[in-house]
């Protein structure tokens, strides 16, 4: 970790970043760090090397950021500058100097810094001490960066074409496996490395996806959100209501409810070529169907809304009636395709309940 690398003073014809000196791929760096607020004066953007932004990415690097104001751990790689000769660095000091009017290159963080602006903006319009400390915390947010003192424009195009194409960024799976301070996450940890019945091994906790497991802890962090409160959105979106007080509520509900799946799912069930019921969004949509007749009636069982309608559900492939549930089908494959997100968890859902309704007694 970089010590003391925070530090950006300013004097009357240019301003001072604290960094070290070194090199990579033959080219000089300097590593150093400074808030947003700093990045935000001395940024711009060549056309020619940086793509256009995109909108939804800039929105849910946002959102990750409101989940960091609300008191959560959030983390960002450093960002990439070049230079193109501007400033100077002083070894026997470790001072970057950086005149006062010279701009820096953005190569890679394009959106990150986008998405800070965007907040920031959003909170200078609000009026209120809230969100005057909101801001502040924004402004204030610093960033590692890594500043390239004379690439070429050319070097440029090919840096930040092999930032985009051979690196990868961490997944939620991971990122819930090892973030600190979230107490939903810390329950996903507990249930995966606890269940009563179902093995630690059963869980996929270090890749994106799984199609011979159980399911990720990504997965497991949004059921825990749907089943104890009908929250539908990924880990850096909802806001979870957990708590010391109904931690161990939501925890028995949890285990329950994959004990149960488990149980009621049909035989093969982990072969997602042929059953669905082990699909993210299908479990998602099993858990807001059991939230919802319970809010309704809390004494109905939880086992009980298995055995009537999830053990019974034809949960495979051919099921014809999904195809008039907002459910995209390929007559190639003869399969269902359940990335759609919220509409499609609400739709298969809302289709449970009335199976309930109507065959209650």
């Amino acid at each position: 970790m970089i010590k003391d690398l925070s530090t950006l003073s300013t004097t009357s014809h240019y301003i001072t970043l604290k960094g070290v000196q070194g090199i990579q791929f033959n080219h000089s760096v300097i590593s150093t760090q400074c808030t947003v607020n700093n990045i935000l004066k001395f940024m711009d953007v060549d056309k020619s090397v940086q793509r256009d932004t995109i909108e939804q990415q800039i929105s849910n690097i946002s959102k990750y950021i409101q989940y960091g104001l609300d008191g959560n751990d959030i983390y960002f790689p450093p960002m990439i500058f070049s230079a193109r000769g501007k400033g100077t660095f002083h070894n026997e000091t470790n001072d970057f100097h950086l005149d006062l009017d010279d701009k820096m290159y953005i190569l890679d963080g394009q959106h990150r810094i986008k998405a800070f602006e965007l907040l920031t903006k959003r909170l200078e319009l609000k009026n209120d001490p809230i969100n005057k400390d909101k801001l502040k915390k924004i402004l204030n947010f610093p960033l590692s960066i890594q500043i390239f003192t004379n690439l070429t424009t050319d070097q440029e195009r090919q840096l930040f074409t092999d930032i985009n194409t051979k690196s990868s960024r961490v997944n939620n799976t991971l990122l819930i496996m090892y973030k600190n301070n979230d107490l939903c996450g810390e329950l996903v940890k507990e249930i995966i490395q606890n269940h009563p019945s179902i093995s630690e091994d059963r869980f996929e906790i270090r890749s994106k996806t799984t199609r011979t497991k159980l399911m990720t802890s990504a997965t497991l962090y949004s059921l825990i959100n749907v089943l104890n409160e009908g929250l539908l959105g990924g880990p850096m979106v909802i806001k979870s209501k957990i708590n010391p007080d109904n931690y161990k509520l939501y925890k028995k509900r949890t285990e329950e409810f994959l004990t149960l799946l488990i149980k009621y799912a049909p035989e093969y069930a982990y072969d997602r070529n042929k059953h669905i019921i082990f699909i993210p969004n299908i479990i998602s949509s099993i858990a807001l169907f059991i939230y919802t007749i319970q809010k309704k009636n809390p004494a109905i069982s939880m086992e009980l809304l298995f055995e009537r309608v999830i053990k019974s559900f034809d949960w495979t492939h051919k099921n014809k009636e999904l195809r008039n549930l907002a459910v995209s089908y390929n007559p190639n494959t003869k399969k269902y395709n359940f990335t759609t997100g919220v509409r499609t968890i609400k739709s298969i859902s809302q289709y449970l309940e009335k199976i309930f309704e109507g065959g209650k007694k």
